[in-house]
């Protein structure tokens, strides 16, 4: 098998695998900083980074697409006020 070919895997299996993307691939379709992405990911506003090796982070795809659907959902229209919350005022 060539490193072209990706091999085949039983069908009991197939369904649990999930795709993973790396940090750079997720930064370069989310306009934010690295800083910011992990710092959203400690809070949990991002969803959870796994180490997959040495130096190597992912996300799964589906949980980085859940939150942008998400986000989507919750986003301000133009037609909606916008509120904003100041400290110490009620």
């Amino acid at each position: 098998m060539n490193s072209a070919e990706v091999p085949e895997i039983a069908p009991e299996i197939a369904p649990a695998i999930r795709q993973m993307v790396s940090i750079k691939d997720v930064l370069k379709k989310i306009p934010m900083s690295r800083s910011t992405l992990e710092r959203k990911v400690k809070e949990g506003t991002f969803p959870k980074m796994y180490s997959i090796a040495p130096m190597r982070v992912g996300f799964f795809l589906d949980d980085v697409l859940q939150w942008q659907s998400d986000l989507v959902e919750n986003a301000i229209r133009p037609s909606e006020p916008v509120r904003v919350l100041v400290r110490g005022r009620h």
